[in-house]
């Protein structure tokens, strides 16, 4: 028996992402995603590689370890609020995944990317406030 079903569902869970925002961070489809969660398919080396790379979990525990009832926990999964745990590049990538606002403003994702990613902030007010803005909008639209 092996548990990519489980390891995969308890990464939904652990990260609370969706199926959509879980295949994008690792390059799938929902429906793949669904497929692996309902034991219809079974992922191809590369995608447990690319899931092992992205969740900080060992491919060997991915599929041999049920990552939900076992004190092994995937390195770098954490509570949502621990956010001190994660990098830069890995708050913004969720604040792509996750706000409107930046799925329909393309280029000023890839502006703040590049920026962060390459390590190269430039224009680091000009980041700073327009992540500001976009939380104070989002702050305003769940408070009321």
């Amino acid at each position: 028996m092996n548990y990519i079903s489980e390891n995969i569902s308890y990464l939904l869970r652990k990260t609370g992402l969706g199926k959509d925002a879980f295949g994008q961070t690792v390059g799938l489809k929902r429906g793949n995603i669904g497929s692996y969660i309902d034991r219809k398919a079974y992922p191809k080396i590369e995608t447990l590689q690319k899931i092992s790379e992205t969740y900080k979990v060992s491919i060997d525990d991915l599929i041999n370890t049920d990552l939900a009832n076992n004190n092994l926990k995937p390195r770098g999964i954490v509570s949502k609020n621990a956010i001190n745990d994660y990098s830069v590049s890995e708050i913004i990538e969720n604040i792509y995944i996750r706000d409107d606002e930046f799925s329909s403003s393309p280029l000023l994702w890839m502006y703040i990317k590049m920026k962060i990613l390459d390590g190269k902030i430039e224009d680091e007010e000009l980041i700073i406030e327009r992540l500001e803005s976009i939380i104070e909008k989002n702050i305003s639209k769940y408070s009321k």
